[in-house]
């Protein structure tokens, strides 16, 4: 794999990166901030003290790099319609971070009388959301036939379960609804920066 294709297969990992970034920093920047029982979405609320450094310098990097894994691994794993939907499933989770830029959500996130960017923001996040433990778990069943791939799918399957929890659990009213926003990026970034990882260290592989 070229160099150029190799930092190209990185991109799940920078997008990681990213993520992890804006959630460590803008919390520990934003007063009374908790990550256990607030969301990520929060960080770059209307209103909130950081709101334009966490859309525009974390959402927007994040959703573009996540898009641009999405293309290189479309082209690079082997074809299959089961790949094709799941990479698009991953598309529609990156839509959520660009969404989040355009479409914040109100000041807290749970306003009681939310707006229309409140709405679409939660419609264009759950979307991505529902997908995530399928997505997972279909891709990580798929890797078993991929060359060098072997060590994707029992991380894979871990994954899809804590992408499920953290579904399960995603509740407004939950004082640990931070926690369970948090396991499904996890299982998510965490997962796709295996699979980047991978991709980098092997020519592409076409069926």
């Amino acid at each position: 794999m070229s160099a150029s294709n190799r930092s190209f297969a990185l991109t799940s990992v920078a997008c990681a990166v990213v993520i992890l970034l804006l959630t460590v920093l803008g919390g520990a920047l934003t007063p009374g901030y908790s990550h256990l029982s607030m969301y990520i979405s929060e960080l770059g609320a209307r209103g909130a003290p950081l709101e334009w450094p966490v859309r525009f310098a974390g959402f927007l990097p994040a959703g573009l790099l996540m898009l641009g894994f999405c293309a290189f691994a479309f082209k690079a794993l082997p074809r299959s319609w089961r790949v094709t939907l799941c990479l698009l499933g991953l598309a529609l989770y990156a839509m959520g971070y660009l969404v989040a830029v355009v479409f914040p959500c109100d000041l807290g996130c749970r306003p009681p009388e939310p707006s229309l960017s409140q709405l679409i923001h939660n419609f264009a996040g759950l979307l991505g959301y529902l997908f995530a433990p399928l997505l997972l778990l279909v891709l990580a069943r798929e890797a078993r036939h991929w060359n060098g791939a072997s060590g994707l799918v029992v991380p894979g399957y871990l994954a899809a379960l804590l992408a499920f929890v953290g579904l399960l659990t995603l509740t407004p009213e939950s004082p640990w609804a931070g926690l369970s926003h948090r396991a499904i990026e996890a299982a998510v970034l965490l997962w796709f920066s295996l699979l980047g990882v991978c991709l980098a260290r092997r020519p592409a592989e076409r069926t």
